[in-house]
């Protein structure tokens, strides 16, 4: 057994003592030495957690310290009973803090095409159910349309994309055949008919989700979405798509949220598009 509540709390010490510096050594060490599959707690009291592989890479899921600011959005912007939607799961961590969100009366849909993260993403939520919380896992990824495409598969696990330019290509080990669905035609095929969260984690592809899901936001289906945006393209993309289907649109700068300026395009990391206004203030 994986002894988080030593061990969690002296790295989170020791990176805050070198100020971060040495994290991936840390990393590195923590994982050679405990070679095993993980439980960590997700909520305080820990009802819902999930099973992490033992993966240098990981180590800001184990430390819960990878990008906060989404995490805690989707702790306030969700409540008992909601639907979820995480396109670009991963292996579970940001579905899992969902499910602590919408508690066992919500619904969590996971979609991750890459077949390693998919079998940790598999994995996770049939941990969930068998505690009571409804979290479904579906080895696909969302585009402007339904069919195949090549998703590039980066060292990191995180990192992999159907978008050549998104990252560096030569820490691309290898090519692997995806399935797509248009998200509008498969949320009708689950009978999902409302969606409190959809979050987009697609490493450059979120334009071409977004434009998959165009019935959703015509029938003002979806609350709020939240997605990267880290390129001007994207960003372009995001506030013209915002204008067409008339939602509201707060932006994360790596330090803060705050409403959408054209100034600001530069320095998007983050958008959390919605159909009523939301205050930054209320994220955080």
């Amino acid at each position: 057994m994986y002894p988080e509540k030593l061990l969690i709390p002296l790295y989170r010490n020791l990176l805050r003592l070198s100020s971060g510096r040495g994290a991936h050594m840390l990393a590195k060490v923590d994982a050679s030495l405990l070679n095993f599959q993980r439980e960590i707690s997700i909520n305080s009291d820990g009802s819902v957690s999930i099973l992490l592989p033992p993966n240098p890479h990981f180590l800001g899921y184990l430390l819960k310290v990878h990008e906060p600011h989404v995490s805690q959005a989707i702790t306030r912007l969700l409540n008992n009973g909601d639907v979820v939607v995480d396109v670009g799961a991963n292996i579970g961590y940001f579905s899992a803090w969902a499910v602590a969100a919408v508690g066992k009366q919500g619904q969590v849909f996971c979609l991750e095409p890459e077949i390693q993260n998919f079998k940790n993403l598999k994995t996770n939520c049939d941990w969930l159910k068998n505690r009571g919380f409804n979290c479904f896992a579906y080895q696909l990824g969302a585009s402007s349309n339904n069919g195949k495409a090549e998703l590039r598969i980066h060292r990191h696990s995180t990192y992999h994309s159907i978008e050549d330019e998104y990252h560096n290509l030569d820490k691309v080990e290898r090519m692997e055949t995806i399935n797509l669905v248009r998200l509008d035609e498969w949320a009708k095929s689950q009978e999902i008919h409302k969606i409190s969260l959809l979050k987009i984690d697609t490493e450059g592809h979120e334009p071409k989700v977004l434009e998959g899901a165009s019935r959703l936001y015509e029938s003002r289906a979806v609350n709020y979405t939240l997605l990267e945006c880290r390129s001007e393209y994207i960003s372009s993309y995001v506030d013209n798509f915002c204008k067409e289907f008339n939602l509201y649109q707060l932006v994360w700068d790596g330090y803060q949220w705050h409403d959408s300026t054209q100034q600001s395009l530069n320095s998007k990391a983050e958008c959390l598009l919605s159909v009523q206004p939301v205050s930054p203030g209320s994220l955080c």
